[in-house]
């Protein structure tokens, strides 16, 4: 596709900086990713739905990607939430729809919970739900010991990210090592390792078990998207959630992992695409 790429900048919020890339003219769809993911894992679907006729915004999260990493913020999911409000009435957010993978799923649940008559829809895919996080291999770097480990100056954060994508993936040919390094760059060096460290500890169960029973109730029209094969969120929760909420429907991908926008970006676009836009969803 010849379209030109989202141009990229930053937004204050409060003392703190998030990196934002937007591109396209239309509806507005909003991309969150996940953990320890960041803007990135947008880049082959984010253009197709420009081409699709959106306006398209893409963030890193406080303390992901190019976003500042403060050693004292909070970067749950419910200050990501409020982060990323804020940020949009920055920019002059007037709705359209929250798309969130993994925690950033979790992020737009927040969202739209807050914020329910300026979101056209939600769309959630292979998301976190009730206590579904941190899965165990994030929850462990909360134990003392990942301190000394993670910040080694000889510890190599690729190769946890090269297992981790390549169980959360079913194209292993698609697991190369420039896209391990595009997803360790913003992790890169010891700070860059202390830096994820402080994002996975801030992941806290009860920031979303608290509010699902409201959650369950958002009448706002909901998309479940997730991968057959996703070894680190169960579709059980996804099942539970579509069953939950009055609105909302689930569609499974045959042949995905954990990560469905590397596994199948051309078919995740079209789903939320034929789900964005009324002429063409169910």
């Amino acid at each position: 596709m010849n379209i030109p790429p989202l141009k990229s900048n930053f937004v204050a919020v409060g003392p703190y900086r998030l990196s934002m890339a937007r591109a396209g003219q239309g509806p507005s769809i909003v991309l969150l990713h996940g953990i320890p993911t960041h803007g990135f894992l947008w880049r082959e679907v984010a253009p197709r739905l420009v081409e699709a006729g959106f306006e398209v915004t893409v963030f890193d999260l406080l303390g992901y990607g190019d976003s500042d990493k403060p050693v004292d913020a909070d970067l749950g999911i419910a200050a990501q939430a409020r982060y990323i409000v804020d940020a949009l009435e920055e920019v002059g957010w007037r709705g359209g729809y929250i798309v969130g993978h993994d925690i950033g799923g979790g992020v737009a649940q927040l969202i739209a919970l807050a914020n329910p008559n300026v979101i056209a829809g939600l769309v959630l895919i292979d998301t976190i739900a009730y206590d579904s996080f941190p899965e165990p291999g994030i929850a462990r770097l909360k134990e003392p010991a990942w301190d000394d480990i993670l910040t080694a100056p000889d510890f190599d954060l690729k190769k946890g990210f090269a297992k981790g994508l390549t169980r959360g993936m079913v194209r292993a040919d698609r697991v190369t090592t420039a896209l391990i390094d595009a997803y360790e760059r913003p992790f890169r060096g010891v700070e860059g390792r202390g830096a994820y460290l402080r994002a996975a500890r801030a992941l806290r169960t009860e920031d979303l078990t608290s509010r699902m029973g409201a959650i369950e109730t958002l009448p706002v029209p909901t998309m479940v998207i997730w991968g057959e094969r996703d070894v680190f969120q169960s579709v059980t929760y996804g099942q539970r959630l579509v069953e939950a909420m009055p609105n909302a429907r689930l569609e499974i991908v045959a042949d995905a992992g954990h990560f469905l926008p590397e596994d199948a970006p051309e078919f995740l676009a079209e789903l939320i695409v034929k789900f964005t836009t009324p002429s063409q969803g169910a």
